[in-house]
């Protein structure tokens, strides 16, 4: 399992160590393509700091900043760095789509407007949201894409089919990718279009992203696809839309996610949904998972839409040490409806490895002799058809729910007037068996009221002896302090859900400490060293 903590391969280079090239925003995008490619080519093997100035880079290709084919050793890597790294202090006109790279680090960067113009019913005053792919896209390239993965029997040949060449060791520090939604949608949660995401890796190894934001993104916040060995730790995600708020998928393997804080997501996810067949890339050559080896810990996810926490075609997975909090401005999604649509605090499920309806067949392939890349449909002459693994059920098995604190400051998790159907603590679908979970030392409060349970149509707990169930009236001894969260500053969202989650004296909270566990982490959520064992999910109790 990869690990949040340093130094990280750009940090075990001495300041005098690296050749320094300086780019100002007059320059524009085309300045930090030329800066990277003037690193190719007169510095191959020695370590680069592209230094960015503050300033706004405009746009110099009226599309993404492309990058290809850049593979650095370990000892000269590239590190793309603002000076300024403060949120919207070095701003670039477009995203990044990097392709077959290596040892690379983006520092301090900022990807969309601060805000948005006024929003009309139609359009939106200046400045519009960014139209971008992602902020920032990395993804591998398969090998031989052009070779028929076809046997002359009909069966699948392994050596060629699913075999990608990765991009690998990427660093994402202080990075701020916002704004990234249709031109003609309100915002990210309601765009129909779905199809911006805040970060993308494809195909990539040992990825870290480090305390980065991302909000106001029509689908996912981070989105990761076949990626091995990847942590990420303390960074802020808020307001996506049609995708999820996080999720490795497609034959991920070995991902941490430590510290983050999530608000106003549709869910946290462990594994993924759906993967397109051509784009799954396993360690084991095995199609039998989403992701297998995750581990969410000491996460906040604050007012999650439809459920706080996910498994899906996750094996070997663990939730430990998170915080989930319903806090009292949340509305459960479709109540307006008459039919329910979210509010589960815990979801498990299987996926499933589709063909054709997915993403698609396509791929590239690396032409040493015309040094570019080829593009070939379908990929591996077979795609996302039989006999491709399509079809394939992929479930969750083997998951583990340890020390978390549920909250709900009004009572989320139980019987709705009016409603056939009602936000569960539990919910499993897609052949998920209940005996797949294993629960202990979680702490359960749902504003005072009785958790729903079988007789409400939702799964009863299977939670262990140290778990605890509290229905202590909310008033005078509520659990947490406040329950109002303010999302107008990544900073204020920050501070709000730390003082919302502050347990009160006399709660019931400050008495009932969570009992650690080996997965059981040291910092809390904030990315503090944890003082005392008297810590309750992501929480410090005084």
């Amino acid at each position: 399992m990869p690990s949040c903590d340093g130094p990280l391969f750009i940090d075990t280079i001495a300041a005098g160590g690296w050749v320094d090239i300086d780019v100002t925003p007059g320059e524009g995008t085309r300045g930090i393509r030329n800066a990277i490619y003037r690193a190719r080519d007169n510095h191959p093997n020695s370590p680069v700091r592209i230094r960015l100035a503050p300033g706004t880079y405009a746009d110099s290709f009226g599309s993404e900043l492309w990058v290809q084919r850049v593979l650095r050793p370990a000892s000269a890597p590239i590190w793309i760095v603002a000076t300024n790294p403060a949120p919207n202090a070095t701003v670039l006109g477009h995203g990044l789509n990097f392709v077959g790279v290596s040892y690379f680090a983006f520092e301090g960067l900022t990807f969309g407007p601060a805000s948005v113009g006024a929003w009309n019913g139609s359009t939106h005053a200046n400045p519009q949201p960014l139209q971008a792919q992602a902020g920032i896209h990395i993804s591998g390239t398969a090998k031989d894409g052009g070779r028929s993965a076809r046997r002359g029997d009909g069966t699948l040949d392994p050596t060629i089919y699913g075999q990608f060449e990765p991009s690998h060791h990427i660093i994402v520090r202080r990075v701020t990718v916002q704004h990234l939604f249709n031109a003609r949608a309100r915002d990210a949660v309601s765009d129909e279009g779905q199809s911006m995401d805040g970060m993308k890796f494809n195909q990539a190894e040992d990825v870290w992203v480090l305390d980065s934001n991302v909000n106001q993104t029509s689908r996912h916040g981070i989105d990761n696809v076949g990626v091995h060995r990847a942590a990420f730790c303390g960074n802020v995600i808020s307001h996506t839309g049609g995708g999820l708020g996080i999720e490795a998928k497609g034959g991920s393997v070995a991902i941490l996610y430590e510290g983050n804080v999530l608000y106003d997501v549709r869910r946290f996810e462990l594994g993924g949904e759906d993967t397109d067949a051509v784009y799954y890339y396993s360690v084991d050559g095995a199609y039998t998972y989403e992701a297998k080896q995750v581990v969410a810990r000491n996460n906040l996810i604050v007012d999650a839409r439809e459920a706080a926490l996910e498994f899906s075609g996750c094996a070997d997975c663990a939730m430990v040490g998170n915080t989930v909090l319903y806090s009292s401005d949340y509305v459960v999604p479709g109540l307006a409806q008459g039919n329910v649509r979210g509010g589960d605090a815990l979801r498990a499920h299987a996926s499933t490895l589709l063909g054709g309806a997915g993403a698609g067949n396509d791929c590239m392939s690396w032409n040493a002799t015309t040094r570019d890349y080829d593009y070939f449909s379908s990929c591996w002459g077979v795609g996302s058809r039989a006999p491709a693994p399509v079809g394939r059920s992929l479930k969750s098995t083997n998951l583990r729910v340890y020390n978390n604190a549920f909250l709900s400051a009004k009572g989320t998790w139980k019987a709705l007037p009016g409603q056939s159907t009602i936000p569960c603590p539990l919910n499993l679908s897609g052949g998920t068996a209940a005996s797949a979970l294993a629960f202990d030392g979680n702490y359960w409060w749902n504003g005072g009221a009785t958790l729903a349970g079988s007789s409400n149509g939702c799964l009863t707990l299977a939670e262990g002896p140290r778990s605890t169930y509290s229905v202590t009236s909310p008033t005078p001894n509520a659990n947490v302090s406040s329950t109002s969260v303010d999302p107008s500053s990544f900073a204020s969202l920050r501070s709000s859900a730390a003082a919302g989650l502050t347990p009160k004296a006399g709660s019931p909270l400050l008495g009932a400490a969570l009992l650690s566990v080996p997965e059981g982490a040291p910092y809390d959520f904030l990315r503090r060293a944890r003082p005392s064992a008297w810590a309750i999910g992501a929480l410090e109790a005084p």
